[in-house]
């Protein structure tokens, strides 16, 4: 049985200073997923068996956390991979527990609401994770032209 009564570990300047920490918008949880899961509901409507939306969060959470931040290259020259994801549908699969076909479904869902950008490669797909620095109040991402970015609601039929 835990200790209750134990502290547990929260410094989060011991993370700022480390170097296996990343930032996130509390917006994300507070308004852009409720957002996205409410949509989703509603376009299914509550009285059919619909597809589980609540791995969007996992996945764009488990794509954040293998954004390749080293800027330049040994050779002094820009990465293009600076600021991409790519892990294999394999590897996602196995590490969230989500089935491989599900996840394209997934992450054209966090496409479509300005989460990610995807990159075909010549060895799979690169996943540019959006930092969100701009939320509205009602959830939705906006561009630094000031503009919503709202969904197609038919990318949540897509199973």
């Amino acid at each position: 049985m835990t200790d209750r009564t134990k502290i547990v570990p929260n410094d989060k300047q011991a993370l700022l200073d480390g170097k296996n920490y990343e930032m996130y918008n509390l917006d994300l949880m507070r308004k852009v997923f409720p957002r996205i899961i409410s949509e989703h509901d509603t376009v299914f409507n509550r009285n059919q068996r619909k597809p589980q939306i609540r791995d969007i969060i996992a996945l764009y959470f488990y794509l954040l956390s293998y954004v390749d931040g080293k800027h330049t290259r040994e050779d002094g020259t820009r990465s293009e991979r600076f600021g991409a994801s790519f892990p294999s549908l394999e590897k996602i699969s196995g590490d969230l527990g989500i089935a491989e076909k599900r996840i394209k479904p997934l992450v054209d869902i966090l496409e479509a609401n300005g989460l990610v950008r995807t990159k075909i490669v010549f060895n799979g797909k690169w996943y540019y994770v959006s930092f969100c620095p701009r939320i509205s109040e009602d959830g939705y991402l906006v561009t630094t032209d000031g503009e919503k970015v709202v969904p197609d609601h038919s990318i949540y039929l897509v199973r």
